[in-house]
């Protein structure tokens, strides 16, 4: 008999259908000119012209996936997402400042915790320099909130956050707010531009989420299919790439199993070297905006001409994704030349293709492509029997062990 997904409901479920009721709520919440003129006012932020914006973990993915997000709505372009332990140990004053005045830059660390020992050091740091600090966070009294010269409280609601999707939405939707905020006090954003935008990322969230039975029902599939695999890989290109990494994340916490993420060229180059490709399962993120699209599909090609179960997210038709047989002569890379023989190509399976709501601007879709991957990753440990975090925490009851 086969397994049933009702048997394997979980807390990624839980949280994802919960995105229905929290868009709302976090775009009224975070994407208010009161209240962020409150935190830092319209003049002094008019003021500033270079934006760092850090994180540890899963809001480090946050503002790696905002960032052209950010850029776009607040109209600076000197602005960059390191590493927290990277801006802590290797950011020089020279390399925060770029040139700019110290009152001109402004740290953005991300923590919807705020609790890590990090955080209160890069804080530290910045202000060590003389620049503006804030904090995103939904626990102002925290560790990081303390010491952050400004807190941004995006107020999410009670609820279960293990592993985490409804604190990285809220962190993406509150480092949104703060570059249209910016964009807004330099004068590139009308106010109706600005509540325009929280506005689209809701329908946006919302739009995806009409479609979430399907997508929670083709990845409970695939979950099943996988069920004996133990290596998986994630391919992203561009923004699509922090999310990638949060999904990495979601397979690591939940099922334990090895996973890393790369992207197109980075696969090319390197992961399809693995002995034994078709032990290892991808889950390959594109939407039909990437600019590196040709160079995607060559890669879900090389995938399954080395047998690899493969999973594709995408904001476009199946039939832009079915395999492309070519002779010998026309091979110019490896991948049709794998351990089970030349031109296996002849003998690839299909990829699932799982679509997705198309974005209203390209840098929008982060809010939602992530959602796949970390249900297949909750399904995944779910039809094992493996409990979250090591065996840590009970996705069916939502309660932590010992």
């Amino acid at each position: 008999m086969g397994l049933k997904k009702d048997s394997y409901e979980n807390s990624v479920l839980h949280q994802v259908r919960d995105l229905k009721e929290l868009a709302a709520v976090q775009k009224e919440k975070c994407f208010n000119l009161e209240k962020l003129s409150g935190i830092i006012e319209k003049e002094c932020c008019a003021g500033i012209k270079r934006v760092i914006l850090t994180g540890c973990g899963d809001s480090y993915s946050a503002a790696g996936a905002m960032l052209p997000g950010f850029k776009k709505m607040s109209g600076i372009k000197l602005c960059n997402a390191p590493d927290i332990m990277d801006f802590c140990h290797y950011y020089t004053r020279e390399k925060t400042l770029k040139g700019m005045k110290a009152e001109e830059v402004l740290v953005v660390a991300v923590s919807f915790s705020g609790s890590a020992d990090r955080l209160a050091e890069a804080m530290k740091k910045a202000e060590d320099f003389g620049t503006k600090t804030m904090l995103i966070t939904r626990n102002p009294e925290s560790k990081g909130g303390k010491a952050a010269k400004t807190v941004f409280n995006v107020e999410t609601p009670d609820g279960c956050n293990s592993p985490g999707l409804r604190s990285y939405y809220a962190s993406m939707v509150g480092i949104a707010a703060l570059g249209a905020y910016i964009g807004y006090c330099k004068g590139s954003l009308s106010e109706e531009e600005f509540y325009a935008a929280g506005e689209k990322i809701a329908d946006y969230t919302l739009e995806f989420m009409e479609d979430l039975e399907r997508i929670d029902d083709t990845m409970f599939e695939e979950a099943v299919r996988m069920k004996d695999l133990r290596k998986f890989e994630v391919i992203a290109d561009g923004n699509e790439g922090s999310s990638a990494q949060f999904v990495e994340q979601k397979f690591i916490e939940c099922s334990g199993v090895y996973c890393d993420h790369t992207t197109s060229e980075e696969f090319a180059h390197i992961s399809f070297f693995f002995r034994g490709p078709e032990e290892t399962a991808e889950i390959i993120m594109i939407n039909e905006a990437d600019k590196s699209l040709g160079r995607m599909k060559d890669t879900i090609n090389g995938c399954l001409a080395q047998q690899r179960p493969t999973l594709v997210v995408t904001d476009m038709e199946e039939s832009e994704f079915e395999v492309r047989c070519r002779n010998l002569g026309e091979i110019d890379n490896f991948y049709g030349i794998a351990e089970m023989g030349v031109n296996s190509m002849e003998n690839a399976g299909r990829a699932t293709v799982c679509r997705i709501a198309k974005a209203p601007e390209q840098w929008m879709s982060p809010f939602v492509d992530f959602i796949p991957g970390a249900l297949l990753a909750a399904y995944h440990a779910a039809v094992n029997e493996h409990n979250f975090f090591n065996g840590r925490f009970d996705f069916r009851t939502e309660t932590w062990i010992g």
